[in-house]
Formats: C-alpha cells, sequence, structure tokens
C-alpha cells in the first residue's frame, strides 16, 4: 500500500483473494481479471491503532478493507487529530486511490481501527482492472460519490455546528442504529479535533438532559431522536 516498511502489528500473512461476499463486483471480473487479482493481491493484517499511512506517503496501490476499519485523519496546526472518514468492510479509501492514479503524495495520516484485514491491490493491476472491468469502474465510482458526500457533510457540520451538535452527530454516527458507542471521551476527542475536557463537559450537558448515558468506554444514546434534533 505504501512504500515505507512494515511496522509493528502489521503485516501478518493470510490466505489470498478478497472475500466475494464483501465484494460483488468480483464475480463480474473476467476469468482472466479474477486470476491476475489472486496472483497479485497482498492480503495483511494488524492490530487496531496501527499507523499505516503518513501525509506525504506515495501510494503504490488500493487496498479493499474486510474486517475492522482504516481510519483516515488530519492533524491540525495546533497538533490536533481530527477523523476525515472510516472505511469500512466492503470500501476502499478513495483518497488512496486518486493518489494512485495522479501520483500526488496522500494527503492526510491513516491507521488501523480494531483488529483490521486489508487486500492490497498493486496499484498497475488496479488501473488496468479499471480500464478493462466495468465493474471495477462501478466500484470505484460508487465509493467516490459516497465519500464526497460524506466529507461535505464534515466540513458544513465543522464550518457551522457548534461542538454539542458535532457530537450528537458523531455519537449518531458511530452508533450504526445500535443502543450504545464503544468509545471513550479521548477517542471522541481525537475524532473531532478537540480536547478531552470540552468533551466531557458536552457529555455531561447531554447526560443532565437524559440524552446519553455514559460509562467507562461506553456511551448509551437513551434518546436517538433528540440527539438527532440537536445535530440538525
Amino acid at each position: 500500500m505504501v512504500s515505507n516498511p512494515p511496522v509493528t502489528g502489521y503485516g501478518r500473512r493470510m490466505s489470498t483473494a478478497p472475500a466475494a461476499k464483501l465484494f460483488p463486483l468480483l464475480a463480474d471480473l473476467t476469468p482472466a481479471s479474477r486470476e491476475l487479482l489472486a496472483a497479485s493481491v497482498k492480503r495483511i493484517a494488524c492490530d487496531g491503532g496501527v499507523p499505516l499511512v503518513a501525509r506525504g506517503d506515495h501510494i503504490a496501490g488500493a487496498y479493499l478493507v474486510e474486517k475492522g476499519a482504516l481510519r483516515v485523519y488530519y492533524v491540525s496546526a495546533e497538533g490536533r487529530e481530527g477523523t476525515l472518514y472510516w472505511v469500512e468492510p466492503g470500501q476502499t479509501c478513495i483518497l488512496a486511490i486518486n493518489c494512485m492514479f495522479s501520483g500526488l503524495a496522500y494527503p492526510a495520516w491513516v491507521e488501523s481501527d480494531g483488529e483490521t484485514e486489508v487486500s492490497l491491490v498493486p496499484g498497475d493491476v488496479y488501473r488496468r482492472l479499471f480500464a478493462t472491468e466495468p465493474s471495477v469502474q462501478r466500484f470505484t465510482f460508487d465509493n467516490l460519490s459516497g465519500r464526497l458526500f460524506e466529507l461535505m457533510q464534515l466540513i458544513e457540520e465543522t464550518a457551522s455546528q457548534g461542538l454539542e451538535a458535532r457530537i450528537a452527530a458523531f455519537l449518531l454516527r458511530r452508533s450504526k442504529g445500535e443502543e450504545s458507542v464503544a468509545i471513550t471521551q479521548e477517542q471522541i476527542a481525537r475524532h473531532l479535533a478537540t480536547s478531552r475536557e470540552v468533551v466531557s463537559r458536552v457529555l455531561r450537558a447531554l447526560q443532565a438532559r437524559r440524552l446519553i448515558e455514559t460509562s467507562q468506554g461506553h456511551v448509551t444514546l437513551l434518546d436517538p431522536a433528540g440527539l438527532q434534533r440537536i445535530a440538525k
């Protein structure tokens, strides 16, 4: 994926070929393209919190996430991290795809989020598949359009909403319809480029209004509809 040498916890080898149930496009590839992909893909696994890409790295290929997630983030002038997006199972990082095609250096940082498994497709192979396989073209453009919409939402939230609304929106997104989110105050602060003390103050206010309940390492959403009203 990158020209950097492997770091600790990165590079445990796995079986070949991406999972077809996560990437339906594989069923539409020609036999020759399937053989090319199986012969060239490198599948790796890493623990959570492992740095994979640094700003300025040159991307050598595309990666398909099969387990866990990749967190793509920036670092502010004050040294605070802010999450741009997560690459979830069945997705690829569109910033990496863009850099792979354009030759530009990667503009952000990437780390694994939880135990993560990724299939790495060399750049020359992905470009060849993109040029000849309509399913790869659809997969690429679908990921691009979805990610652009998500980033536009993030820009709008950051520019026009207060931190309470941003935290409410963040908790709703990360809950994925579940009742609770396994996350610490420090992690929320890292995702939103703020301090833990500020996050703690906002969470206490939301808890006092019976919108959430906090415990060590978890936030329970008591009133998702109420959080949604705040997030708008």
